[in-house]
């Protein structure tokens, strides 16, 4: 009965926020409603975490669809500026993460890990492992930015220019068994394989690597998905993150809220400089591609806004997934050697 409840909230969330004309409704809709109502209400709410899971498979097969093998072949010569763009966004959260530390009172572990963009799973995971880290600290850090980014980006996207309709290049749909079968088993492969090895977001990240490499080397679209799918997928994805803020209120002082607020503000607000620098020096591409690409959000998250807006998903989620890596295999591990190595030192 409580999920009959909650889906019945979502779904109607959605609706109605379609109806009134509103961006992403299917994401956003369930999300903030069910947010208010976790948040303010005494009413019980409940979302089943395999539908999460169900939503964010789909989403990475329609990002992954986008990949084609020119796509994949211009992601070379986008690297230098998946470089330069990583490198100043990580660099000015590490400075953030400074600021906060000053602002909340809070130890510099937690002031770092919770201010990188490295995904919310993967950061918690690395904070339990520092002892001098506030772990439900770095929670609410990485909850509430994901939650701000997903809440201003998406706004702020509607009043920048995008690709028509006509611009977007329509590749053919060519259904093939083979190629079909081969994209499923490897797609499960790779999807156990990153679960063995404990990496975030498999959900996602498993079907979009399968279809880029299965359909850069048919050279061929695999899979056509139909609107409504597509949006069944975002209020999955949309409910979950309006109930992961679990109570937020009871967690965090005014204090710490403000520094969160401030710390969030500055990197979105720095990444739109990053995009428009980028964009003035890069005529050929478009400045909505660019701040999508450099927004400290889900990747998920803003694929689905580049999808609604007429941005280039692929470039879009190529930008998302070096930083993603970079972070997760660089970064945070140098991080947290570093806050190890200071805590031995001072006793923590």
């Amino acid at each position: 009965m409580l999920f009959l409840k909650t889906a019945a909230i979502a779904f109607a969330s959605g609706w109605l926020f379609s109806e009134f004309g509103m961006f992403l409704p299917w994401l956003l809709g369930p999300m903030f409603v069910l947010l208010l109502l976790n948040q303010f209400t005494k009413i019980t709410l409940y979302w089943p975490k395999i539908l999460r899971t169900t939503g964010l498979i789909l989403l990475g097969v329609q990002i992954g669809s986008s990949f084609t093998k020119e796509a994949v072949a211009l992601m070379w010569f986008d690297l230098p500026y998946m470089i330069f763009m990583t490198a100043a966004i990580v660099g000015l959260s590490l400075l953030l993460g400074l600021l906060f530390q000053r602002m909340a009172n809070e130890s510099l572990a937690t002031s770092l890990l919770g201010s990188i963009p490295g995904g919310l799973s993967q950061m918690v995971v690395i904070a339990e492992d520092v002892k001098s880290a506030n772990v439900t600290v770095v929670t609410m850090m990485q909850t509430i930015r994901i939650f701000m980014v997903v809440s201003i980006v998406p706004f702020l996207a509607v009043f920048l220019v995008g690709r028509d309709a006509s611009e977007i290049a329509k590749h053919a749909f060519t259904f093939s068994w083979l190629p079909f079968i081969g994209a499923i088993a490897l797609g499960i492969f790779v999807f156990w394989l990153m679960k063995k090895v404990r990496f975030p977001a498999a959900e996602v990240l498993a079907p979009i690597l399968t279809m880029a490499a299965v359909q850069t080397v048919t050279g061929s679209q695999l899979l056509h998905m139909p609107f409504w799918l597509i949006a069944l997928a975002q209020i999955f994805i949309g409910a979950n993150l309006g109930l992961q803020m679990e109570q937020v209120r009871d967690k965090m002082n005014l204090r710490i809220g403000i520094a969160i607020l401030v710390n969030n503000v500055l990197l979105i607000g720095f990444s739109v400089l990053i995009a428009y620098l980028l964009a003035v020096l890069l005529p050929e591409y478009i400045f909505l591609d660019f701040f999508l690409s450099a927004a400290p959000g889900g990747m998920a998250e803003m694929a689905i806004t580049a999808l609604a807006s007429g941005g280039d998903v692929a470039l879009i989620t190529g930008f998302h997934l070096f930083r993603l890596f970079f972070i997760l295999l660089v970064a945070s591990p140098i991080v947290a050697i570093i806050v190890k190595k200071l805590d031995a030192k001072t006793g923590n």
